[in-house]
């Protein structure tokens, strides 16, 4: 991963992407299926504690319309927001659903069987696991000033490494 692009430390934007996604609980999952965007609360697998390879995870009901979104389509967008620290992280990526019994004993908390009560309920369990490939980020003290005007974005290159972006051109006389 390079130390410094643009001035801007790669590692540093993605430690701030980081302790943005680690500090909510909830975030928004996005889908885009045939018949418009779709998007609901999901709340990540919190065990993800060391999120460095970008894979971030989530338990889901394998008969639901979100599954068969992404059966359809493995194109996610997800939007962490943490008010207090004026932090906003908007990954995307592709998403895998997972339902294999490797899978299922490796992240599975009984703390889950409130949302799967029944053995046919646990039996349609899966997981989502949604590998990162870009990220716009809004920051305060991290990302680009002045804050909020436009995003910094990360993107993986085709070796996986995280480069940045380059900031739009203002329009003429706003900079």
């Amino acid at each position: 991963m390079p130390n410094t692009e643009n001035g801007h430390n790669v590692a540093r934007l993605l430690a701030g992407a980081a302790k943005t996604v680690q500090s909510v609980r909830y975030c928004w999952l996005v889908t885009a299926p045939e018949n418009g965007i779709q998007a609901r609360p999901m709340g990540r697998i919190a065990s993800d504690a060391d999120i460095s390879d970008w894979t971030i995870r989530f338990v889901t009901n394998g008969r639901s319309r979100k599954a068969a979104e992404l059966d359809a389509s493995a194109d996610v967008t997800l939007i962490f927001q943490d008010d207090a620290k004026d932090a906003s992280a908007v990954l995307s990526g592709q998403a895998a659903l997972l339902a294999d019994e490797a899978t299922f004993r490796r992240h599975w908390k009984d703390a889950y069987s409130v949302y799967f009560p029944t053995a046919e309920d646990r039996a349609a369990a899966a997981f989502i696991a949604v590998t990162v490939l870009r990220m716009e980020l809004w920051i305060r003290g991290v990302t680009s000033e002045p804050f909020g005007l436009h995003a910094t974005v990360l993107e993986r290159d085709g070796a996986g490494e995280w480069r940045l972006k380059p900031s739009p051109a203002l329009p003429e006389g706003r900079g």
